[in-house]
């Protein structure tokens, strides 16, 4: 009985070793990049949404100096009419609007609205008297704010780096996770997966070889650096969108999906980070309430394009609506007080009160 144990013993051991060499044997094998250099990769479309959100920004920017024209950018958020300087933009085909999250879509036409009528006053910005102001610390720095302080243009810009860049990249990872996206038909030298993870790289508004070369980033790109002291989003957010890319080129599904769910909370944490940012030049500034309502608005458009995300997790619909009922109802009125309120209202529930000084 013992010789016939240990014969059964052996047998099973060497069956254990030679299923463990066939999986093994049958595991993704890749390289992963130091830069998004894919043969294969394709992200123009949003290289192509981000510019133009440029032009319509250059166009808000004109508000310090007369009217500005809604149609224009009316038209340009939904590419109608050939409205861009850079025309292939007009024959691309594709547009903003349709990309970002349903309240974004509705939220910008307001904006434009309102930042329009401020452009057409032709008065000095003041508490109840919108207008352009001038910064106290610089006598050529002007904002174009509402009678209640708040510039729009800083709103529309903040709102589109959630509602359309944080949607798109957000939604792309959820489709990753959820197994939606096919990854084994190719056209167009893609899969469809490969393809829709490109996109949500571009949307990041960073260049190939980021962080070692930050030439020309914009929006997130910008913010992520801003903020890197604090929050190493420029690390964490490329290695994973590296990782992750390389992983769906192999098959390897598990190391995907776990990229996909660290650039899902990575990318809310940074929303959090940036509107804390936008706190410590506020601080900067309380005394120069021109400059310091431009940097209010972006801050308070931070937090406002946070209901854009659709897997937000760390603040409640109820946290976010109550950090928005901080901000005094005209941005004239802001004290000190007021703003740190907004601060902790978002380093708590974010874990970020230990970097707070330092975003």
């Amino acid at each position: 009985m013992k010789s016939s144990f240990t014969v059964l013993s052996f047998v099973a051991a060497v069956l254990i070793f030679a299923a463990s060499c066939k999986k093994s044997s049958t595991a993704p094998s890749y390289t992963v990049p130091t830069t998004y250099n894919f043969s294969n990769a394709n992200f123009a479309d949003a290289t192509t949404r981000l510019g133009m959100y440029t032009e319509m920004s250059t166009i808000e920017k004109g508000a310090i100096t007369g009217t500005i024209s809604a149609t224009a950018l009316k038209n340009e958020f939904t590419n109608t009419g050939a409205p861009f300087i850079t025309a292939t933009y007009n024959t691309s085909g594709i547009q903003i609007a349709n990309q970002g999250a349903a309240a974004y879509q509705t939220d910008v036409p307001n904006w434009i609205d309102s930042l329009v009528k401020v452009s057409a006053s032709p008065n000095v910005a003041s508490r109840g008297v919108a207008g352009v102001g001038t910064s106290s610390a610089s006598l050529t720095t002007k904002y174009a704010l509402s009678a209640t302080g708040v510039n729009y243009a800083q709103v529309f810009n903040k709102g589109t780096m959630v509602g359309l860049c944080t949607y798109q990249i957000v939604s792309t990872m959820v489709n990753v996770t959820n197994g939606s996206l096919d990854n084994t038909t190719v056209v167009n030298g893609e899969t469809a997966m490969e393809h829709a993870w490109d996109l949500a790289f571009g949307y990041w508004g960073v260049p190939i070889d980021f962080p070692t070369n930050k030439t020309g980033v914009k929006l997130w790109g910008s913010y992520s650096t801003q903020v890197d002291s604090g929050f190493k989003a420029n690390k964490t957010l490329m290695d994973a969108f590296l990782k992750g890319r390389a992983a769906i080129s192999a098959k390897d599904n598990a190391t995907f999906v776990a990229q996909a769910n660290l650039i899902i909370i990575t990318m809310e944490k940074l929303n959090a980070a940036a509107a804390l940012q936008e706190v410590n030049e506020i601080k900067a500034s309380i005394s120069d309430n021109v400059a310091r309502n431009s940097r209010l608005s972006e801050c308070y458009g931070f937090i406002y394009s946070m209901k854009y995300n659709p897997k937000r997790t760390l603040m409640t619909d109820a946290q976010v609506n109550a950090a928005l009922a901080l901000f005094p109802k005209n941005f004239w009125d802001l004290t000190l007080t007021d703003i740190n309120n907004i601060e902790a209202a978002i380093a708590v529930p974010y874990g970020f009160v230990s970097v707070q000084d330092i975003l």
